[in-house]
């Protein structure tokens, strides 16, 4: 598949190319010169001169008179048309953007050469070339808009179309998935291409099942973006409809420097409402942005002249935030820590303690426990973890609620720094080779992301590392046809380190059968999370690390012949995400429940709080310890295309094109991942399991009707390749659009095109199931009359091994699972649009846009393993009788088969299609579809 792949794009950069693409971040101009009377002028030089670097583009035109010069640096241009017998004809001040294509109508006059006829008016506003729809965002802009954190990407929202879909205080430059998290007209979130320099700026960095960007550049760094929300252009792919593309800066002629300081300090603050309303003091934080750039000629004095020719350009930033925290937190009380619940009582009979060790059997298949006398549990019964660790909770410091609740507030300043720094040098050969590359790295640290009460033991310290290159070279080979090569290669790696790393879990009360399951390096406090109190010690994706690397390639041409602007071209790419983590495997996180610890009834209401705290206490533990896999994962991507701008005449102008594009299935370097669920084949564990229910059948299933099929299966396994899914080869994307100009002030554009999107490894997670390994914590299998687990011994049976394919149809048995649809296939929207623009006195433009879009074979997660339907309730309200119904407690077929069940199992357990397993979902089932419509101006 990889030989078959590169040489395609070797194929296709031989034979082919494109013109400056929209997926281009450059732009062009092209035109028709004709005499006075309106007849085309072969044979006339045309230039266009970057008035700033003094680097210049030339092209001739043709027997049509047609000329293009594509792959030109945003910038304000001088055009200079010049044939024997005519006058030379100059126009200054034409504005070129990036992605964009403007169009020049050049009509010349008889005459000497030695003659110039200067012509001197704005770049013209209306859209002539092309039917795409989008939004440039000028230097100005980028440097002038406020924007958190200095992330000039968070101006993508200025286009319209584009919403936000995540959280705008996150949209930072430190903050990739927020930035990603864009939706343009109808597309899904995360399905937005984003590309530096028209290379790819995705990664998938955390084994997510999204992309992300991968830098965001500092806003001295950015010439211009562009972000097309409706690109008809068949040179973009990769994307479900939509696309961004920054344009850096570059140097001059001239040597421009600068340098900023921007600041806020709370001081200038005034207290917010909550501060107000809670009696407390304002956040004390000060954050502060810096940086300076820089961009000139290259010249060593007596050696080397580079103007006009070579150009160097440098940016750095620096912030250093005091990020203001406001947390609101549940702590326990100083008496509940030492088992003391009365005050609850006062509240309310609901807040009983109940003791776990006294259960019974009561009416109806139930059972039943007995009050703590006074909410108040005996000191001999405390248990000594259990007490050290609700002694990790701070005190109450605020009234809160009658029960306790909200009683902790800490405001404070957590600490963030982020640097970045981009690097540029551009050599303009001649007028027909010209060349750039450019470098950038980014570095962050948070060191308290994810600590609720600002403690250096139970945060997570949090950095990001960004690296990027690109190169890129344009050759002129001969007026009509141009060559564009480029690579790049984007990486973001994601580190983590828990505060508390090098705990001696032995010294905080854990028994050797726990200690021994950890290697002390590493080992951290538990995850601890007891019902409405707030947890201690989380952490974001765990200990350790995870990287996304994204490698460019890309070959293209442009053929003027005629009328026609030909563009066809590769773009090749391999994404790659690895990961090392071990969230689990440092500590067990520890779920308290409060199962064992409410009544009368086991199927009795819970109390909002203070059960689980109680179960804490009590030794009574529940969660889960585990042991995540590594991956290595990797897909490849190639995409085909053919454009062809067609002037028809001075009016009409069509761009038609098709894209073909080839997503290799991903692949896990050692082949560590499940492929799917075989639900039609017993389950070893079925004869035993069907024997066993045949001693205690119920009504609803007759004992030989009473089955225990389905279970995983992996890669290369029976017959499967080494991905989870089988991919496909028919993603063809047509794109057509117009361009008519109405009147000479008025233009009506309108596009169709079909945009396919990733499911490979920018958009996809590795499932791991049976190379990862999770043990749920069990405090007892029978409901309590025999307890197996305790706080210091929450793992007596060791942890399940990971045994990958081994374990055959009964990995996860007990546990849920799940897995991709094996025939999944991509989604893909169609995109419609229509655009009436009219440029109004003074240079205005006024226009009015519709676009529709359709969003087909949509990933949709589906749970193959649900309680039939005909056992649910149909009322609006709840449905007690059917809650006990479902929830009562029968005699598990299962028990004895493997130590992972209890005695018991739930009567709506035992109604699913595979009893054996929990939830089992199947991940991206490409069943969903939207529609869209807007109209706008």
């Amino acid at each position: 598949m990889i030989r078959s792949a590169l040489r395609s794009f070797v194929a296709a950069a031989l034979l082919a190319g494109c013109v400056c693409t929209a997926q281009d971040p450059r732009g062009a101009i092209l035109g028709r010169v004709t005499d006075q009377s309106g007849a085309v002028i072969p044979g006339v030089a045309v230039r266009a001169t970057h008035v700033q670097t003094g680097v210049s583009a030339a092209a001739t035109t043709n027997q049509s008179g047609n000329f293009s010069l594509p792959f030109l640096t945003p910038g304000v241009y001088r055009i200079a048309a010049e044939l024997a017998g005519f006058k030379r004809f100059v126009r200054e001040g034409v504005e070129v953007r990036v992605s964009d294509a403007v169009e020049l109508e050049i009509a010349m006059e008889l005459g000497a050469i030695a003659e110039t006829v200067e012509v001197s008016a704005e770049t013209p506003l209306l859209e002539t070339a092309h039917a795409s729809l989008g939004q440039v965002v000028d230097q100005r802009r980028v440097l002038e808009l406020p924007q958190r954190a200095g992330n000039p990407m968070e101006l993508t929202l200025l286009a319209p179309g584009v919403v936000n879909t995540t959280n705008l205080r996150l949209r930072g430059p430190t903050a990739p998935e927020a930035l990603s998290d864009i939706s343009a007209e109808g597309t899904g979130r995360f399905s937005t291409e984003f590309q530096i320099d028209g290379i790819s700026n995705t990664v998938n960095d955390r084994g997510r099942d999204y992309s992300r960007i991968a830098f965001s550049p500092p806003a001295t760094a950015v010439r211009e973006f562009k972000i097309e929300t409706s690109p008809y252009d068949a040179s973009v792919g990769h994307t479900s409809g939509s696309l961004v593309n920054v344009s850096t800066a570059s140097g001059t002629n001239e040597l421009h420097a600068q340098a900023y300081y921007w600041a806020k300090n709370s001081a200038f603050d005034a207290p917010n409402f909550f501060n107000n309303k809670a009696g407390t003091k304002k956040t004390v934080s000060q954050n502060h942005r810096y940086g300076a750039a820089a961009g000139g000629p290259v010249y060593l004095p007596r050696l080397y002249d580079g103007r006009n020719r070579s150009f160097w350009h440098y940016a750095y930033e620096g912030n250093k935030w005091g990020v203001p925290q406001t947390n609101t937190n549940t702590v326990p009380a100083a008496a509940q820590r030492e088992g003391n619940f009365s005050e609850l009582l006062r509240v309310g009979s609901q807040y009983q303690i109940y003791d776990p060790a006294t259960i019974a059997a009561a009416a109806g298949g139930r059972f039943s426990r007995q009050p703590v006398p006074g909410n108040v549990i005996p000191r001999s019964r405390l248990d000594p973890l259990g007490v050290k660790l609700a002694a990790l909770y701070p005190l109450p410091n605020v009234a809160g609620t009658a029960d306790g609740r909200n009683n902790h507030f800490l405001a404070f300043s957590g600490r963030q720094n982020y640097y970045s720094h981009m690097v540029r040098f551009d050599q303009a050969f001649s007028e027909n080779h010209r060349l750039f590359v450019r470098t950038h790295y980014g570095y962050f640290q948070n060191n308290n992301q994810l600590d609720n009460f600002n403690s250096p033991v139970t945060a997570a310290i949090i950095n990001q590392i960004k690296r990027g290159v690109a190169l890129d070279d344009v050759i002129v080979l001969r007026p009509s046809l141009v060559l564009n090569i480029r690579y790049g290669l984007s990486n973001a790696d994601f580190l983590e380190r828990r505060g508390s790393r090098g705990t001696d879990l032995a010294a905080l009360g854990f028994s050797p059968n726990l200690t021994r399951l950890i290697d002390g390096r590493f080992a951290t406090l538990p995850r601890v999370q007891a019902g409405g109190y707030t947890q201690i010690a989380r952490w974001q994706d765990g200990d350790g690390g995870s990287s996304g690397l994204t490698h460019s390639f890309l070959g293209a041409f442009t053929w003027l012949r005629g009328s026609h602007n030909l563009k066809f071209g590769a773009d090749y790419r391999v994404y790659r995400t690895f990961a090392n983590r071990f969230s689990e495997s440092t500590s067990p996180y520890l779920v308290f429940p409060n199962t064992y610890t409410r009544g009368p009834l086991d199927n009795s209401p819970a109390a909002a709080i203070g059960q689980e705290l109680a179960s804490m206490l009590f030794g009574v533990p529940g969660g889960s310890m585990a042991y995540t896999a590594s991956f290595a994962m990797q897909d490849q991507f190639v995409g085909l295309y053919i454009h062809d701008d067609l002037k028809v005449s001075s009016r009409l102008t069509v761009n038609v094109g098709l894209r073909w594009e080839l997503e290799t299935p991903m692949t896990e370097r050692f082949d560590r991942l499940s492929a799917g669920f075989a639900g039609t084949v017993s389950n070893p564990i079925e004869a035993q399991a069907r024997a066993n229910y045949a001693r205690s059948p119920i009504p609803e299933i007759r004992p030989e009707n009473f089955r225990v099929p389905g279970g995983l299966t992996w890669v290369r396994q029976d017959g499967l390749g080494r991905s989870p899914f089988r991919g496909e080869k028919n993603n063809f994307a047509p794109r057509i659009g117009l361009a008519f100009r109405l009147t000479p002030k008025t233009t009506l554009r309108a596009g169709y095109g079909i945009f396919h999107d990733s499911i490979g490894v920018s958009k996809t997670g590795a499932i791991q199931t049976g190379f990862s390994q999770s043990t749920p914590i069990q405090a007892s299998l029978d409901n309590g009359l025999t307890y197996v687990a305790t706080n210091a011994n929450p793992l007596p049976n060791g942890l399940l091994a990971p045994l990958g394919p081994r374990g055959g149809l009964t990995t996860n048995l007990n546990q849920s699972l799940e897995f991709y649809n094996y025939h999944r296939t991509h989604p893909y929207s169609q995109r419609w649009s229509l655009n009436i623009q009219r440029l109004l006195p003074g240079q205005f433009l006024a226009e009015a846009t519709y676009v529709g879009s359709r969003g087909t074979r949509l990933g949709v997660d589906r749970e193959m393993n649900p309680i039939p339907a005909q056992y649910l309730s149909t009322s609006p309200v709840r449905d007690q009788a059917t809650i006990d119904y479902l929830s009562f407690s029968l005699p598990s077929p299962f028990f004895g088969i493997d130590p992972i069940y209890g005695r018991n199992i739930s009567r709506g357990a035992l109604l699913r299609p595979f009893p054996q397993f929990g939830g089992i979902t199947m991940q991206d089932d490409p069943i969903g579809y939207t529609w869209y419509h807007s109209l706008g101006g």
